[in-house]
């Protein structure tokens, strides 16, 4: 059900409205959401982002993840990027998680993104995201393990208003293998998901949207046996400090959801409430 709405809103989403022209970069427009936008070729870019996730079932709950990347665009429609991602855990009386207060090395992170169209010269911008990534620690509960894992992600994004009102679609597929402390254990998981955004600009530098985000988790690297499911939702905001330079943010919460035992949120693979704040300068 979830893929035939998701076929639909990205049909009415591509006729829906006329090609425009307009020179903001979409990338950074929508939140959680991506955008199309990628860069000209030889720009550089350096990136800071910070993913807060609170809230489980009970007790005190905070995961922050702050991501550094270097961006590069060494042609045009291509462009690749390496990332490091610190971790910091306060975990009090929540089920199933070991109490625990620390500030680690999560992993890191290589990312290409390939620009399949322009929405300048197309009727919609359309990127490819492939992100492999090696961590040695838990994001969840903050264990110390070794995990290989990756994120594919298809972004569409159409201006819908010229210069004034953008829209995005994301749909995204992650798997993980862990290497459990127990010699030959092995965890396998993987989850899918879709989203839709849009932004509008209220000044010359100020565009305010909103998202909606639903996520599924699996055991398994191939969504072997449905373990969750969560629909988030929330604002956004992107600010152009200055020529290539901006702070865009968003702060999501889980309106609906179950795991596979029922319920009405789950709060056992997601969080009642995710935040992200992210900083970029193009040089």
């Amino acid at each position: 059900m979830e893929t035939r709405l998701f076929i639909a809103a990205l049909t009415l989403f591509i006729t829906n409205a006329p090609i425009r022209a307009s020179d903001v970069d979409s990338e950074h427009l929508f939140g959680f959401t991506e955008g199309a936008d990628i860069g000209k070729a030889g720009e550089r870019e350096a990136e800071t982002e910070t993913i807060g996730r609170f809230g489980k079932s009970a007790g005190s709950y905070a995961a922050v993840t702050q991501n550094d990347s270097l961006k590069v665009v060494p042609f045009d429609n291509f462009r690749v990027s390496a990332n490091a991602a610190l971790a910091y855990f306060q975990i009090s009386g929540v089920p199933d998680l070991e109490d625990r207060q620390l500030a680690t090395l999560l992993g890191f992170s290589l990312e290409a993104r390939y620009m399949l169209m322009d929405r300048h010269h197309g009727p919609f911008g359309l990127t490819l995201i492939a992100e492999p990534r090696w961590g040695r620690v838990d994001a969840t509960s903050g264990d110390t393990l070794t995990s290989y894992g990756g994120t594919f992600t298809i972004v569409a994004d159409k201006e819908l208003i010229d210069n004034r009102l953008f829209g995005a679609l994301n749909a995204l597929f992650d798997a993980q293998a862990t290497r459990l402390p127990i010699p030959g254990n092995w965890g396998h998981d993987s989850r899918i998901g879709i989203s839709s955004a849009v932004s509008a600009r209220v000044t010359p530098t100020l565009f305010l949207g909103g998202e909606v985000r639903y996520l599924r988790a699996y055991d398994g690297l191939g969504l072997d046996v449905f373990s969750g499911q969560a629909l988030f939702a929330g604002p956004t905001f992107y600010l152009q400090i200055t020529r290539g330079m901006a702070l865009s943010g968003a702060w999501n919460a889980q309106i609906a959801g179950r795991t596979a035992g029922g319920g009405s949120l789950d709060l056992t693979h997601f969080e009642r409430q995710q935040a992200k704040l992210r900083f970029n300068v193009n040089f």
